[in-house]
Parts: structure tokens; sequence; C-alpha cells
């Protein structure tokens, strides 16, 4: 489930079949996207970015390069942070089109993870 906050972002909650829920913010990678609008995918991630082997995680220019045209999410729940990122299936239509991926759970758990079109 998400609620969009603006054009490119807004709030995820992922309820896993463990029923663990996670929830926390979602960005959409554009070429407007700044690295300063994504401090909150950091939160909880201390100096571990590129924690077990998940590239691309963190404060740089690379990281918007990699995920341009994708939404990237991290999310809290009862035993620390899940990150997420996300293929739009429209890319289009934004988070209402649908996306697919995979989340990397605080245990180092990844999953793949889909939310339909609304």
């Amino acid at each position: 489930m998400w609620k969009s906050s603006g054009a490119r972002s807004g709030t995820m909650t992922a309820n896993l079949s463990t029923g663990a829920t996670y929830a926390g913010p979602f960005f959409q990678i554009t070429s407007e996207t700044t690295i300063e609008e994504l401090g909150p995918l950091w939160t909880g991630w201390g100096n571990r970015w590129r924690w077990r082997g998940w590239a691309y995680w963190g404060p740089t220019q690379s990281t918007l390069t990699h995920y341009s045209g994708r939404v990237l999410a991290n999310l809290g729940g009862p035993d620390g942070q899940m990150r997420c990122h996300f293929r739009l299936m429209r890319p289009g239509a934004g988070m209402a089109g649908g996306g697919q991926g995979r989340c990397q759970l605080p245990s180092g758990t990844i999953i793949d993870a889909t939310f339909p079109p609304t």
C-alpha cells in the first residue's frame, strides 16, 4: 500500500506473510531528483549503505544514475529497516501503474515484492 505526498514521493506500507509490517518513505527517481531529497532513505543504515551486497545504496550520484526511473523505499519495522527497489510497470503512470522489485530485510534476506496498479 502506498500514499503519495508529492509528484515523486510518499509513504509505503508492506505487510509480510510473517505478520510483520514495515512502513516508511518512498521516492521515484527521475532526472530532477537530488541526493538531498533522498536523505530519509539512508536513515537507520549508518555506514552500512552497501551492506550485504546491496550495490548503489547510499547518498551518491551513482545511486541516482543506477536507479533512474525506479522507486526506492526505506521501511521501518519491528526488527529494523527494510530497503526496497522497484521497477515501475508503467513508468508514465508513476506509482499508480504498479511495480515489482526486491526488498532486503534487516536479517539480510532478500524477498521479491510487488505493488499492483491502482
